[in-house]
């Protein structure tokens, strides 16, 4: 994985579609699910590195926290 898409959470924005890997499924067959941010929140170090994202699932809506590094990529950013 490229040093691009390996980070892709550190651009992450309010608004956003991102690819989320499910880690509440087996580890042995990779799941995902597509979800919009609606809040980024920081670290306690440094409170602009955003360490969790309250996302909806834009499947089922639900809304969850989930950690910053269990998104694989931006599908679509708040800007386009």
């Amino acid at each position: 994985m490229a040093y691009s898409e390996a980070c892709d959470f550190l651009r992450v924005k309010p608004g956003d579609y991102v690819v989320i890997r499910d880690e509440r499924r087996s580890k042995s067959a990779q799941s995902y699910w597509i979800g919009r941010v609606i809040s980024c929140i920081g670290g306690a170090r440094n409170a602009t590195s955003w360490t969790l994202f309250q996302v909806i699932n834009i499947d089922n809506g639900e809304i969850i926290i989930i950690n910053a590094d269990i998104v694989e990529r931006i599908l679509k950013s708040s800007e386009s």
